[in-house]
């Protein structure tokens, strides 16, 4: 499942994420406000994700509806209806993709499910119906829910500091100004606070005694804000030195497979922004800022803003 999101790949992607970001922009710039959530860091990824896996992008609200349901149960903050609610949005989802597959056996595509039904191991044998759902799932969340939740955070971040704004329009060609910015926010936002592992030998970690077996869950959050790491943790700095090396997409055999696409769409989404608006500013109070209820995630829920439309 690497090459579709080796940096070659995403590389060739450029265009594409660069017309999906200006496509959604135009829906909602003549009106010099929106809610950035909804209007702006929602429908960027899943467009993107749903042409990746070669759905219509018809289907974008239902692939969030889909995304949402599998993501919030993580958090182990929702209500017993909720957690039937999101049961049935899933048996759906199944229902759906199941039918995707059996398309691309008989007529494959050049897109990510036609990837997955054609996925042969070193023996020569495909993947289970449950082992290509699983992964249809991992990659509808992870192609949109976490970039969600990093774009609207670095809309914030670029209200509360605009010095950054300009830093990004004087980028250079390769947009590594975007680029460092989109790393520091990442950092600083964590989208996954955090996620469960299991401890493979007994160990000891800073003076606590950790059997073999037990469940932890790793704060990345905290990890990111490590001072013996990050010189002043708490403060948004994209020119730090280094920059690029936090734990927001994880690390080692966990690290996430998607990390190249959704730093480039962060990327190109603030590079793109910012020739296209000025005078960013919260259009409501600040203190008005809520995040959807979660141990795992960290999103905002809505993020009214204002502007001005560059001519």
């Amino acid at each position: 499942m690497d090459e579709p999101f080796r940096p070659r790949r995403i590389e060739q992607l450029t265009g594409a994420i660069r017309t999906i970001v200006d496509e959604v922009i135009d829906a909602f710039i003549d009106r010099c406000q929106c809610d950035a959530v909804q209007d702006f860091a929602i429908p960027i990824p899943v467009r993107i994700i749903a042409d990746m896996l070669g759905i219509p992008r018809a289907m974008a609200p239902k692939i969030k509806e889909w995304s949402d349901a599998a993501v919030e149960p993580l958090g182990m903050m929702v209500s017993d209806e909720r957690q039937i609610a999101c049961a049935e949005l899933l048996v759906e989802f199944q229902r759906y993709f199941k039918a995707e597959l059996e398309a691309r056996a008989s007529e494959p595509r050049a897109d990510l499910l036609t990837h997955i039904e054609q996925a042969r191991d070193e023996c020569g044998d495909g993947l289970s119906l449950p082992e290509k759902l699983s992964l249809c799932s991992q990659l509808m969340v992870a192609g949109n829910e976490t970039t969600t939740n990093g774009l609207a955070a670095g809309i914030r971040r670029l209200i509360e500091h605009p010095d950054n704004v300009q830093a990004l329009l004087n980028d250079d060609a390769d947009h590594r100004q975007a680029r460092a910015f989109a790393n520091e926010v990442l950092r600083l936002e964590s989208p996954v606070q955090g996620l469960f592992r299991i401890v493979s030998r007994d160990t000891e970690l800073a003076g606590v005694k950790l059997p073999k077996g037990a469940r932890v869950m790793l704060r990345f959050a905290a990890a990111n804000r490590d001072p013996a790491k990050f010189t002043r943790p708490d403060a948004l700095d994209a020119q730090r030195r280094n920059v690029g090396t936090h734990l927001a997409f994880g690390a080692g055999v966990h690290h996430c497979i998607g990390a190249n696409l959704a730093r480039e769409e962060m990327t190109q989404a603030f590079h793109i922004l910012v020739r296209r608006v000025r005078d960013l500013a919260f259009a409501a109070d600040r203190t008005d800022l809520h995040y959807h209820p979660s141990l795992v995630l960290r999103g905002l829920t809505r993020l009214p803003i204002k502007f001005a439309k560059v001519t």
